[in-house]
């Protein structure tokens, strides 16, 4: 929070209540004190600065409950004036009122996260449980001003982004990976026999990514990913005709924290292969067919899941995003292209 920019709005919101309101010239004295029907009422700001105002505030939240709950604000009228409900009040007439005006003090938002070099750049501002929003407290009107700032946490009923990640994730949409296949494959006839096969996805597909915003109640709200763990599900079906191993599991590429290179074309980058293999996982990244048949691979990405809410952020749940099955014969070289 900017208390520069906090001093000077409460000096302009005390200005402004200084402005003398026009009044009837024929007022009777003594005048009672006066009540208002009302409610309590929230204005949020958003980042353009503009209001919008919520008039359904839940029975926990500290909009509720600040100064008692169903007790009533009180103001003694300094000039003559008009109630949220259109009474005439004199100076020096007290006014009771049951409608509470909570308006949010403006403050800088941050900007949303932008892609610089496959890397999402933001502000953190620290931890989401930590985050306060900060409210001017009025009685009846914004000319009548009893407190502020009053601190209220991001955790609050009413305030509380996350009911909305759910609908986040529900728009999400994040670019699909896709196993690469090694243009020789094709004119070899499959995948060999014992002859390791390189499993990989398109490079783009591994780099942070992020979700569409949402601003809801004065938050801008949306959820950053960042890739962690690359590795395929490969299932293999023998030939009847030519017996051999089937096989299926998981074949490990990319650990958490581990650090891997892309070329023009695969993620991790394609390395210099062995002639011969064992059949089955050789490594990180490396599978061997134990004979001919078929081969179904799927690669999946799990990636770490922040929610960030005006610069405020909270780790989430992982989330683990599959390719499309990608299909191989596997068998015996059937060609071979000697001008390479």
């Amino acid at each position: 929070m900017n208390v520069r920019l906090i001093a000077i709005w409460l000096l302009m919101v005390m200005l402004s209540a200084e402005m003398a309101v026009a009044a009837p010239t024929d007022r009777a004295d003594p005048i009672p004190p006066i009540f208002v029907d009302g409610s309590r009422v929230v204005d949020t700001r958003n980042q353009n600065g503009s209001l919008s105002r919520q008039y359904f505030i839940p029975g926990a939240s500290k909009f509720a409950t600040h100064g008692g709950r169903s007790t009533p604000c009180e103001f003694t009228a300094v000039r003559d004036g008009y109630t949220s409900d259109g009474q005439y009040y004199a100076e020096g007439q007290v006014v009771t009122s049951e409608h509470w005006l909570f308006r949010e003090v403006p403050e800088s938002f941050s900007p949303e996260p932008v892609p610089v070099d496959q890397r999402l750049v933001y502000e953190d501002r620290g931890p989401l449980a930590q985050a306060m929003r900060y409210f001017a407290v009025y009685c009846d009107s914004p000319f009548h001003l009893i407190r502020t700032p009053l601190a209220v946490p991001a955790t609050d009923p009413l305030l509380n982004p996350r009911p909305r990640i759910a609908s986040l994730y529900n728009g999400l949409q994040l670019e699909r990976p896709v196993v690469f296949r090694n243009p020789v494959v094709d004119r070899w006839g499959g995948l060999i026999t014992r002859y390791p096969s390189w499993l990989a996805v398109q490079p783009s597909a591994w780099r942070q990514q992020r979700s569409n915003s949402q601003v809801h109640l004065g938050w801008t709200l949306l959820l950053l990913t960042d890739p962690k763990v690359l590795e395929f599900q490969v299932d293999f079906v023998p030939d009847p005709a030519q017996p051999s191993p089937a096989f299926s599991g998981v074949v490990p590429c990319v650990g958490p924290g581990a650090t891997a290179t892309a070329d023009a074309v695969a993620f991790p980058a394609m390395p210099a292969l062995p002639e011969l293999a064992e059949p089955g996982v050789n490594g990180p990244c490396m599978w061997t067919p134990p004979g001919p048949g078929t081969v179904t691979i799927q690669a999946r990405i799990t990636y770490s899941v922040t929610f960030w809410a005006n610069g405020y952020t909270e780790p989430l749940a992982d989330y683990v995003w599959t390719s499309p099955p990608a299909t191989f014969a596997t068998g015996e070289l059937s060609a071979v292209n000697t001008n390479d």
